[in-house]
């Protein structure tokens, strides 16, 4: 049996998405002349440290509603990126003017045509609710784990397309808790430290599933955990090791995990090969959009680790 080595963190701060009736109406501004709705997007806010590289390469869904004119309102039309570099539906969608304003939500990845089906009904005009979670099991990344949203209230074609095309820029629906491990240099050999001896790493103590509710008004959505769900263990991704170079430089490995926004109780347990560590914090509201950061030390004697919390802009 492992023996159990207990983590101490001190908490140090919290911080922590047609036509036109008139044809020189058409040749204004950025307007397309043929009406046709084209999109660019990406991500406005990161929550993995490499986005800022990676572009968005799986499908999105788009609802447009125009609350004038249902002939021009789509609902869940699945947008894909051809080529690497045009994002195009498979139906052609048109703005019924230059000045009609209308409502946008686009939700990624969209892994089917029905994974954002529930978020807006055509038919009735109303906003509606889906279920959606992250994997328990996060050791290899997955781009549907990361919820990503973008709304608009009031898209008013004249004033707001971007060379003429409507530019989605996605927030992120759910949040993520990095674990950054230093470790110690009793550890290392004579020539330092060449391999993580961190064999398993979990983040307890969250729901993985929830509703999401779409309104017309603010906040537009809520994150609401499974009622039924057990809260449970994510087993993060392995984002980085930087090896010891000498006996006395410390090696660090650094996680990371996507969580559904909720009040919850973190629990960190990681093992080597001959011991474990926990560490259990206190409730503690885990926001939309927000990074959290435990930064730990271990060590094979007991030690003070810090646990820090703050919001990646």
């Amino acid at each position: 049996m492992k023996a159990i080595q207990f983590l101490t963190l001190t908490a140090l701060g919290a911080a922590l998405f047609a036509s036109c009736s008139n044809e020189e109406e058409l040749t204004r501004g950025s307007y397309p002349n043929d009406n046709i709705i084209r999109v660019t997007a990406g991500v406005n806010n990161m929550t993995r440290g490499n986005e800022a590289t990676t572009a968005l390469n799986k499908d999105f869904s788009l609802n447009v509603v125009n609350s004038t004119n249902d002939n021009y309102s789509y609902a869940n039309e699945i947008f894909s990126l051809n080529g690497g570099t045009e994002w195009s539906s498979t139906n052609k969608l048109l703005w019924e003017n230059l000045a009609t304003p209308v409502e946008i939500v686009a939700l990624y990845p969209a892994t089917d045509a029905n994974t954002f089906a529930g978020v807006f009904s055509k038919e009735s005009n109303s906003y509606g609710t889906i279920s959606y979670g992250v994997k328990p099991d996060q050791s290899t990344r997955d781009d549907a784990n990361d919820l990503l949203l973008y709304h608009n209230t009031s898209f008013v074609p004249k004033n707001d397309l971007e060379n003429g095309k409507l530019d989605i820029q996605f927030k992120h629906a759910f949040c993520r808790v990095d674990i950054e491990v230093t470790i110690g240099s009793e550890f290392n050999a004579t020539n330092g430290l060449a391999a993580n001896p961190i064999q398993g790493i979990k983040v307890e103590g969250t729901k993985t599933t929830a509703k999401i509710g779409f309104t017309p008004t603010a906040p537009f959505f809520t994150v609401t955990p499974s009622a039924s769900e057990e809260v449970t263990s994510i087993i993060p991704t392995l984002d980085d090791f930087t090896p010891a170079a000498s006996a006395t430089e410390q090696a660090v490995a650094k996680y990371s995990c996507i969580v559904i926004p909720q009040a919850a109780t973190l629990k960190v347990v990681l093992h080597t090969s001959d011991m474990e560590y926990e560490w259990t914090g206190t409730e503690m509201a885990l926001e939309s959009g927000k990074q959290y950061t435990l930064q730990l030390t271990m060590k094979k004697s007991a030690t003070t680790r810090n646990f820090i919390l703050r919001e990646r802009k």
